[in-house]
């Protein structure tokens, strides 16, 4: 199953192993666009809960509001989670997002996408909670 998406803030691509969210460039992500984010992400997953790839290496700014929904409704249908990072901005983002929002699935970020991806496949291999 290949499927891709895309709207103002992101492009998703779905293979059978997980989703792919490449956000675009130097957008500020607000709730509004969280909510937009977070529901093309559920749409394009259509129930399944998978392993996501956030590439956030083009974002600039998140609001609170938007970190706060994107913790809670837009951890929903989420198995584990690996943000693709390019310091120093991103990685400031990734480190807040990680150390303010307690999950209850695995969540790190990386500089290297095949890293990230072998972090993402470990959670296929395990069992679901």
């Amino acid at each position: 199953m290949n499927k891709s998406h895309e709207n103002s803030y992101a492009l998703y691509l779905l293979t059978d192993e997980l989703i792919h969210i490449i956000y675009k460039r130097d957008h500020l992500i607000d709730l509004e666009a969280a909510q937009i984010i977070v529901r093309d992400r559920m749409m394009v997953q259509e129930g399944l809960t998978m392993p996501v790839l956030c590439d956030i290496r083009e974002v600039r700014m998140v609001t609170k509001p938007a970190r706060d929904y994107l913790a809670v409704e837009g951890s929903l249908l989420v198995k584990a989670l690996a943000f693709f990072i390019d310091p120093p901005v991103t990685d400031v983002i990734s480190s807040f997002y990680l150390g303010t929002h307690l999950l209850s699935f695995p969540t790190a970020s990386f500089t290297d996408k095949d890293e990230a991806i072998s972090f993402l496949r470990e959670s296929i291999e395990s069992p679901d909670p």
